[in-house]
């Protein structure tokens, strides 16, 4: 007995037949790849993660729902392909920021900090990576993030290292601490503005200054730096 088609098959199979016509050029293929990485990119400026729909991308893309699955099989694989593009940027931004000689601890903190702030969405993606995105991407995906991923980790971390004059592996430490660093404290510096409004009307003296996430990561790396350097 044949076994019932899973949404994304279904919908596959109704592309084929009736929708996107296939690409089948390698050109063709990647350039419809890139649309779709695009329009989520596009999506995450409107919306958070959880409120977009592959059918939303889709359209933005200018494809049949189906088409998608030929290239990304679930929302968590596209968006996991999504945070590698913006961890890649992070990473151009950090080796750009460090070239030439060595750099004090804090120019490097200063540029650490931009790298990770820099890119849309990169923290709230981030902060889904192991609790929803690596467990829904499936292993194929997961496979190769991963592997992309510590050959960049690899290679900033050196980056790091030669500019700060720290140990062989302490750059990739650092840049590590740093996105946990970075998730923590966005989070802590947005609370739902809805309890804000409440708190503001139940109880107006538990009101506090807003969080600068940008002097806060600084400061800390600054001093994480300033201790391995002297170690």
């Amino acid at each position: 007995m044949t076994p019932p088609a899973t949404a994304p098959a279904k919908a596959v199979a109704t592309a084929t037949r009736a929708g996107t016509p296939k690409a089948r050029a390698p050109e063709a293929k990647q350039a419809r790849a890139e649309a779709l990485l695009q329009a989520a990119e596009a999506a995450l400026v409107d919306a958070s993660y959880h409120d977009i729909t592959m059918l939303e991308i889709a359209k933005r893309a200018g494809l049949a729902k189906g088409t998608v699955y030929l290239y990304y099989p679930s929302k968590e694989a596209l968006f996991l392909a999504v945070l590698m593009h913006k961890l890649d940027a992070c990473f151009v931004a950090i080796d750009e920021g460090l070239k030439g000689d060595r750099q004090s601890a804090d120019h490097i903190a200063k540029v650490l900090t931009g790298a990770l702030l820099g890119p849309h969405a990169l923290l709230s993606l981030l902060s889904l990576l192991f609790s929803q995105l690596e467990p829904g991407a499936g292993i194929d995906a997961l496979v190769d993030f991963k592997r992309k991923l510590s050959a960049r980790i690899s290679d900033i971390g050196s980056t790091i290292e030669h500019s700060g004059g720290l140990k062989e592996g302490e750059g990739a430490t650092l840049i590590t601490r740093a996105c946990a660093l970075a998730i923590g404290l966005q989070q802590f510096a947005s609370p739902p503005p809805d309890v804000i409004a409440e708190l503001a009307i139940r109880a107006p003296e538990l009101k506090k200054q807003p969080m600068n996430v940008e002097a806060e990561l600084t400061d800390t790396l600054s001093d994480i730096i300033k201790a391995r350097m002297s170690a």
